[in-house]
């Protein structure tokens, strides 16, 4: 085999200097793009995340809300992003189930992102409107096989996890629901919290002050463990729902091609992060599991989650 000595030499010279442009890392500010409204659970965490990643790096980690259009215009932002680990990813299940939703993306869900860490999973709760008289989980199934229809539930869009729950939900209970999409998490809320909307499954900590504030009931939370936070409602594993549970989880992800040094340092950052006490008491307040996975276990979790939800998205017959 011919060898290009030109290019070799060439190699051997610049390998330093990459190799310490790589140690400086970040050698300027870290955008983090989430598909997410600010104050939403996905938002506070990554926000927690942020601001310890900026104080062990001495350089600033910023956080760029780009909620709405089922956050393809947040993804696509990311895709387009520099493969030097200054402009990372933080999304959600929304970013396997919008396949399932779109039969094309502009962008590549597996081949432009790259794994970082899986930060956590989230424990979502079926929340009612105090206004509308529906207390309990009972009363909601009783309600709607009375009224097949007239009742209605929110999302923060189509193919959401919030909506994929909902969907899971009226398939165990054998009850039917109006589905209303919204652009996000807040306005959903928000509809339902004045009663325009009956219910609503959504991240325990956006929702929490409202329970507290006696203006939504929690029906029933997912999972098979309580919520330290609401603990009289009843978990979907309690009621012998398990099997129709949604995994609602967060990532992080970088730019296919970046260097694999830098992905596996953000990742060991954030794993180092996810076990200090201050971090695990703010997310135990927020009903979510920490886990801070390796690059490859994260990876495991996309290639079965883009197997299993666009397929169950087509069965179901949702729509953007």
């Amino acid at each position: 085999m011919k060898v290009n000595r030109r290019n070799t030499v060439l190699a051997l010279l610049f390998a330093p200097f990459i190799a310490r442009a790589q140690a400086r890392y970040p050698d300027k500010p870290v955008r983090i793009i989430l598909p997410f409204s600010a104050g939403t659970s996905g938002d506070v965490m990554m926000r927690g995340i942020a601001q310890r990643l900026t104080e062990i790096h001495g350089q600033q980690f910023i956080v760029d809300n780009r909620d709405g259009g089922l956050g393809i215009p947040a993804t696509q932002a990311a895709a387009r992003s520099e493969s030097d680990g200054h402009t990372l990813f933080f999304t959600g299940i929304n970013h396997v189930t919008n396949m399932g939703l779109r039969s094309k993306l502009p962008y590549d869900t597996a081949g432009d992102f790259a794994p970082i860490s899986l930060v956590g999973i989230v424990q979502t709760a079926l929340v009612a409107s105090k206004t509308g008289g529906i207390g309990t989980f009972q009363e909601l199934v009783k309600r709607a096989k009375a009224k097949p229809g007239q009742l209605t539930f929110a999302s923060a869009g189509n193919g959401t996890g919030g909506h994929l729950s909902m969907e899971m939900f009226m398939r165990a209970t054998g009850i039917t629901l109006g589905h209303i999409p919204y652009r996000g998490a807040t306005a959903a809320l928000n509809d339902v919290v004045s009663g325009q909307v009956d219910v609503l499954f959504t991240g325990i900590a956006g929702a929490l002050p409202l329970i507290q504030q006696g203006r939504l009931d929690a029906l029933v939370v997912s999972g098979s463990k309580k919520s330290p936070t609401v603990p009289n409602a009843p978990t979907l594993g309690e009621l012998g729902y398990a099997d129709y549970d949604v995994q609602t989880w967060f990532g992080l992800l970088g730019r296919t091609g970046t260097a694999s040094d830098i992905i596996q340092r953000i990742s060991t950052d954030v794993a180092a992060i996810l076990r200090e006490p201050a971090m695990l008491e703010r997310l135990n307040t927020m009903s979510v599991t920490p886990v801070g996975s390796t690059p490859q276990e994260f990876g495991r979790l996309l290639k079965k989650d883009l197997e299993r939800w666009p397929k169950l998205i087509r069965e179901l017959g949702v729509t953007a």
